[in-house]
Formats: structure tokens, sequence, C-alpha cells
């Protein structure tokens, strides 16, 4: 075993497997790609890399399996043998490990600018009725990462696991066919894909649970911070009739639940969505589409792991010495747009009024630009019929179960989205935007 000391887990202890797959050029790349994109210009501390988080995850869906275990191993031992629940394990904990691993320099910047589907070297079969059509995503890349890690006689993962891992990752994969023969129809076995992948992609998961505390600890802000140990020791098991096996938590901890999503909603809106860093993310992409800095995204896994941030930021530096580069000096100089406005949720008010602003600004020949960030916060449904996540609770000495989603009032409410839409003006066109909106308040 190995041990790494990390400031949000303190200690991450991985395997020599492990560690071949975390030595991989693919995942070392990571260190070279930030987690937060171009917000360390707001937040000094936020240079912190996406390979920390891919240990944390990796950490965190270790502990989840543990303590499940402890709570739930009669459950899950009826339908699986140790060596069984020990692929699971490690499936579980390389899922973690490489969830982001497609992860593009910049983030959600540079995923614009991705190419279509078929022009990724990705293995189809893998895939359930594809959407050839459409833009690759960074969870396509993070297929084709994994697909290559399986690829030659020294690779660090069989095929199959390497499907398996992906399968967890990318809701359109498939697991591998000995998944299939192994465990689809076991029976008994039904739901445990399904609950293994709400561990790396649902409610209440490894990715969440780590980067909501790893961004809060490097930004130096406290909206992030949850219990993560109260969280875990109270996950569980059960097996419904209709349904198989689920995953529990106690009733317990359904206060820190709701200060878990609590925690993504204000470091959506204090943080993630800062009115400062979606601006100069719209500076980055338009400096990329003027042609002031290229950005080809490479459809093959070699080229791709070529990407890092460094490689963009010294080719912003390289276009900032051209004076008609206007948002790549804007970019480097560090030049932030001013917000005039800004609706959040489609408030009436706020939206006929930035709509005036804008329609005088326009009248005015002042330019301005408008972004309108859109996140969900919940993907569960108040009828709970697919619900991931079960609350256990006693009742007249028995134990009964009912969906987190009927428990939780608070959840309910996350179901609605985030709408926020901020109206800019560059710093140079201020003064002529003031003396509009004085002649509006008129």
């Amino acid at each position: 075993m190995f041990d790494i000391r990390d400031p949000v887990h303190r200690t991450i202890s991985f395997s020599d497997r492990e560690k071949r797959v975390i030595d991989h050029p693919f995942v070392q790349r990571l260190r070279y790609v930030r987690q937060l994109g171009l917000a360390y210009i707001v937040y000094p501390g936020a240079t912190h890399d996406r390979f920390s988080h891919a240990l944390g995850a990796m950490h965190v869906a270790g502990r989840m399996w543990a303590r499940m275990l402890e709570t739930s191993g009669e459950v899950l031992r009826q339908h699986f043998s140790e060596d069984d629940l020990s692929y699971f394990r490690q499936i579980l904990r390389f899922s973690g490990l490489l969830h982001d691993v497609g992860h593009p320099p910049f983030s959600h910047v540079s995923e614009r600018f991705m190419p279509k589907f078929t022009d990724l070297a990705l293995p189809r079969e893998w895939f359930v009725n594809p959407d050839v059509d459409r833009q690759a995503a960074h969870e396509d890349y993070s297929i084709l990462l994994i697909a290559a890690l399986a690829e030659d006689a020294t690779a660090p993962l069989s095929r199959d696991e390497a499907q398996d891992i992906a399968s967890l990752v990318h809701h359109g994969v498939m697991p591998s066919e000995s998944w299939r023969k192994r465990f689809g129809e076991q029976e008994g076995a039904k739901g445990i894909h399904r609950l293994l992948r709400s561990l790396i992609s649902g409610e209440l998961d490894c990715d969440r649970m780590d980067y909501l505390l790893r961004d809060a600890y490097y930004t130096g802000v406290a909206y992030g911070t949850h219990d993560i140990d109260h969280l875990t020791v109270n996950l569980g098991v059960v097996e419904m009739p209709d349904k198989g096996l689920v995953r529990t938590i106690d009733s317990t901890a359904v206060r820190a639940f709701e200060d878990f999503l609590l925690a993504r909603y204000h470091m959506f809106l204090q943080v993630y969505l800062h009115k400062t860093t979606i601006a100069f993310d719209y500076f980055l992409e338009r400096a990329i589409e003027a042609g002031e800095l290229s950005l080809t995204v490479p459809g093959d896994a070699i080229g791709y792991s070529h990407l890092r941030d460094s490689v963009m930021i010294e080719r912003l530096f390289a276009a900032a010495e051209d004076s008609k580069h206007v948002w790549s000096r804007r970019l480097i100089g560090r030049v932030p747009a001013k917000m005039i406005l800004s609706s959040q949720n489609a408030r009436l008010e706020e939206k006929e009024l930035m709509k005036k602003v804008s329609g005088a600004f326009a009248a005015a020949g002042v330019p301005y630009f408008e972004i309108t960030s859109h996140q969900y916060l919940s993907k569960t449904s108040p009828t709970a019929e697919n619900s991931s996540m079960f609350v256990r609770r006693k009742v007249l000495g028995r134990h009964i179960y009912e969906p987190i989603e009927r428990f939780s009032a608070l959840l309910n409410k996350y179901n609605e989205a985030i709408d926020m839409t901020h109206l800019y003006v560059l710093r140079e066109d201020l003064p002529k935007a003031k003396e509009v909106i004085a002649q509006l308040e008129k």
C-alpha cells in the first residue's frame, strides 16, 4: 500500500495496482489541468488541479463502499461472493479516480470547441444507442482515455475492466459482456450496477463530496463545507422487491444531507458562477473564436493527453503581445468586465429591466454582452418513482424505507434550476453606459 498526504482527507491510501493507473500519463496530465479553470483570477488560492480531486474521489468512493459493506454486508453477501465484492470495490475506486480524466484545459470553455462524437476514436460497441451527430463532451473523452488504458499488453486495465469502469462514469455506456453474464442474469442481483453508478454520479456521490470540500478549502470560502463523516457512516443498502438493491441513508443523517445540498447551492452562486469568473471565461471563448489563439481538440487519446492548461496559458501570453488581440490582452492584464445587472430564475421585474437597459445600450451604440448560466442542482423527481436513495427510519420497532425525495422538502426545492443572466459592458465602455443609464432614470 502507498499513502499520500492530502489537505482534505489527510491520508489517501492506494494499492500497487492502483498506483499503476495513477502513474499513467493520462492520469498524470490532470496535475496540469486546474480544477476551477480561471477562478484563480478571483480566488488566488484556487490553483488546485484535477489530479488531487481524482485521488480524493477515489478515496471517498472506497470509504462509501466500505461503510456499506459494514452496515449491509448480509444483504450484499446473499447475492455476491467475496471475489465479487472485491471486484465492485476495485471498479468503484477506479471509476472515482477516472471519472474526470477527460476534462480539457479551462474546463467547460474548451468543451465548446470539441469535435463531433463521430470524430473520437471510441469503442462504439460500448455505447447504447449513441447520438453520433452530437458534439462530444468531456465525458466522451473520459471514455476515450479509459479505453486507451486497456489497449496493449502492458496496459494497467483489462478490456472488460475498462468497459465496466466506463459504464459507471458515462450513462451512455453499458457494462461489459462478462459483467452481464456474471451479474446481469444473477437472480437477486438486480440494481447492483445502478447502486454503484449512484456512488459515482448521483445525489450523494464521491465526486460532489470531494469537490465541494476541496474547492471550498482552496478558494478560502466556507460555503462548500459539509459533514462527510456523518454522511458516510450512515450509508447502507437494502433490497426492495420492485427495485432490487438500493442505497439507504439513516434518518439521523438527513439534515447533514440537506446541509450538503445547501453547500452545493451556495458554491454555485458564490464560486462556480461568480460574475467575474464567468466573464473571463467569455473573454477566453472570444479569444479562441477570434483566432487570437488556436485550440484544436484531437479525437485520439495520445493527442488529447497533450492538452494542458500550461499550453493554453503560453499561447495566451504570446497572443497578448499583439495589440490587436483585445480579448487575450484583457485576460492577461486581468481587466474584468463590468456587470451592470443580473437576474436569477427569470424574476419578471429584473428581466424587464434588463431588456430595457440592453435595448437602450443597443440604441446608443454601447457594446454589451449577456451570459446566461443554467444549472440543475438535483435530478430527482418529486414523484420519487426512480429514487436512487431511501431514508431508513424506525417506526414502532421496525425499519421502514422512504424515498429521499419524500422525506426531504429541501431536496424537492432544489429540483428547480438555477437560471442566472448577467449583463456586462467592457471597462472602456463603462462611462458611456453610465450616461445611458442616467438617461433612463430621468
